[in-house]
């Protein structure tokens, strides 16, 4: 059984017979906090307006809690809260009147359903403050409310910590992990800040060129690294990782380089130094989510 709350399947967009957007695939399921990632003109924007319906796919399918974009679209973007460009508030009233004029414009809203969003964005008395007076974390803060409202399943966040200070980040990201832990909501969210998708999320979609690169969990990027072993003969070390344990390696005089998961590392010494091999030194570089992001892109970027 699919229990995806959000699926994108072979999504295309051309503009003037130039592709945008080249058959990308991927999903959420429900409570999981997914990144979506790419360099500048990558379609990543583009990617997200189409599932929020701001701009119609060219071909490929949308669906939402179930229901198709393109067939349903009502109930589909029903299960929907986003925050695509920053949040849009008028400062000359609070936070808890905007709150209220938006919930006034959509089906099903109620006054406990605006007091529940403002105890999970943490506004407390802050909300009945004008937003003129708020900070720029605040103002994010009741545009989660605002994407809240309306209990959705799946929330779209576009570069949500744009200009907020690094406690401010903090904060954002503490909320939304909440919001996936506590009450199972779906969030997919684009930044910038890569260190924060790796702090923040569960997987991680890079897109590149219009296309998908990588899907990945972000506890698979975080155990693989690239190991060098400094050892007595090479040929035969570069031997044992292929045979033994599909490993491809390069030399590079007396030493060899390999990515491996990490979780192996006591393995694959245990069995070199078996294979009477001489290990002189090991370094194990650890990779982080900005090292794989970067080669990816750089080796697309001609793509």
């Amino acid at each position: 059984m699919d229990t995806s709350i959000l699926k994108v399947s072979n999504l295309t967009k051309k503009i003037k017979k130039i592709q945008i957007i080249k058959e990308i695939s991927f999903d959420i399921k429900q409570g999981e906090i997914v990144g979506f990632l790419g360099p500048n003109g990558s379609g990543k924007t583009t990617t997200l307006r189409m599932i929020v319906g701001l701009s119609k796919p060219t071909s490929g399918e949308i669906t939402i809690n179930g229901y198709s974009l393109k067939k349903d679209f009502v109930k589909a973007m029903s299960n929907v809260g986003c925050i695509i460009e920053g949040p849009d508030l008028y400062d000359y009233m609070s936070g808890y009147k905007n709150l209220e004029l938006l919930g006034s414009m959509s089906k099903g809203v109620t006054k406990k359903g605006i007091d529940e969003a403002v105890e999970l964005v943490g506004m407390g008395k802050r909300i009945h403050d004008k937003v003129e007076v708020y900070s720029m974390g605040m103002k994010q803060r009741v545009g989660l409310a605002q994407a809240l409202i309306h209990k959705p399943k799946l929330l779209i966040l576009d570069e949500p910590t744009n200009g907020l200070d690094p406690q401010g980040i903090h904060e954002f990201r503490d909320i939304v992990k909440k919001l996936a832990k506590e009450k199972g909501i779906s969030v997919l969210i684009s930044s910038h800040l890569i260190s924060e998708i790796q702090l923040m999320c569960d997987r991680v979609s890079i897109i590149n060129n219009g296309s998908v690169i990588k899907n990945a969990s972000i506890q698979e990027v975080l155990s693989t690294g690239e190991v060098v072993w400094t050892v007595d003969d090479p040929n035969k070390a570069q031997f044992v990782l292929k045979n033994t344990f599909n490993c491809n390696s390069f030399i590079d005089g007396k030493t060899v380089r390999a990515l491996i998961d990490v979780n192996l590392l006591s393995e694959i010494n245990k069995t070199l130094i078996e294979s009477n091999l001489k290990i002189n030194y090991i370094e194990n570089k650890k990779r982080t989510l900005e090292d794989l992001f970067l080669t990816l892109t750089d080796q697309n970027k001609n793509g």
